[in-house]
């Protein structure tokens, strides 16, 4: 079993696109961290169950580095901008938007205090919480692209109309929304003595290498619309932070030509069965990382396949450079079982 050590050497490696190394690989038996309305009533239940899911991970043979979530989910800076956070038992909030069909309202908007407003003091308030409780490293908050944040504030809908009806005020929220989120993770950063990554997902990053950021609104948009209303603004956070990593779910090959004009981009983070795999290879294999997931719900109404083949299946289609994956088993013992299995391939020794 690898050290926390050697895993972060080698993940730094895979970002960088270095040959020789094993693919690094996530399996586990749960998939997204929800910040439902019970770990947002109760922190102490929510730092147990977080705990006890490290906990049962130590015994999978993968490159998972223990960690502690202290997000309230993607809305958290849409509702630093006065956006209700509407809690429930089965996600993250969903978030009341507050343009809809009223464009000129962005200009209403103004910028967020990073500690106060909204739910950015609660927000603190857990990181001070989850550091005095535990001696694991903390993430921060889930970290929404500006794209993604507009979205929210918009209204979804109206905010697809309007890339291409209202241009103006959407960069002008834009504006806001970038640099409400480089004011957001920056006071995070100041706060939280041992930061894991700049990243609410499982995979470690270097913090030198930059941040990850949720972009699903990119796969739903064309490609001339997210140069425009993407590119530009990921780019600020880019140089920002010393570089960055996108997601999305959804059918994203299509994106990647542009998501590739991004500054410093460290890899791109996706849902592997919503895509074309060779139609992904052809578009992104050795060009960046790829971060590519399998969960369970990610097969939608499609029967799951067996993960060992589908994982030997996907190593032969990229190669071994600058891949990471990411599975869900149905059990705990099942992620024991299968990446017993796969650690034992030669593209996964170290």
């Amino acid at each position: 079993m690898l050290s926390s050590t050697e895993k972060q050497n080698i993940l730094r490696g895979v970002y960088e696109l270095k040959t020789g190394l094993p693919v690094p690989l996530l399996v586990q038996p749960f998939g997204k961290w929800y910040a439902t309305q019970d770990v947002m009533d109760n922190w102490s239940l929510d730092l147990m169950r977080q705990t006890q899911r490290n906990r049962g991970q130590e015994s999978v043979c993968d490159f998972g580095i223990a960690h502690i979530k202290t997000g309230i989910g993607l809305g958290a800076i849409a509702a630093s901008f006065g956006a209700k956070c509407i809690w429930n038992d089965q996600s993250d909030a969903w978030i009341e938007p507050l343009i809809g069909s009223n464009p000129k309202a962005v200009y209403d908007l103004a910028l967020p205090d990073p500690h106060r407003s909204g739910m950015n003091e609660f927000i603190l308030r857990r990181i001070a919480y989850m550091q005095e409780h535990t001696e694991l490293p903390l993430q921060p908050c889930n970290i929404a692209s500006p794209l993604t944040t507009a979205s929210y504030l918009w209204g979804y809908s109206d905010f697809l109309a309007a890339l291409v009806e209202h241009p103006a005020e959407v960069h002008h929220l834009l504006e806001l929304t970038t640099r409400a989120t480089i004011d957001f993770v920056r006071a995070q950063m100041r706060v939280i003595k041992n930061l894991w990554a700049l990243s609410h997902e499982d995979w470690y990053m270097p913090t030198d290498l930059g941040v990850r950021v949720s972009d699903d609104v990119l796969a739903v948009i064309s490609r001339k619309h997210y140069r425009e209303f993407g590119v530009h603004y990921n780019n600020i956070l880019s140089k920002e932070f010393g570089g960055i990593v996108i997601h999305s779910c959804g059918n994203i090959a299509y994106q990647v030509p542009t998501i590739l004009e991004i500054e410093n981009l460290r890899a791109i983070d996706l849902a592997l069965p919503h895509n074309d795999l060779v139609a992904l290879k052809d578009a992104a294999a050795g060009k960046t990382a790829l971060t590519m997931r399998y969960w369970i719900q990610d097969w939608e109404n499609r029967a799951m396949p067996d993960l060992e083949q589908y994982t030997d299946q996907v190593v032969e289609l990229f190669g071994t450079r600058g891949i990471l994956l990411q599975m869900q088993t149905p059990s705990l013992q099942d992620a024991i079982d299968l990446s017993a299995r796969l650690i034992q391939k030669s593209w996964a020794r170290v």
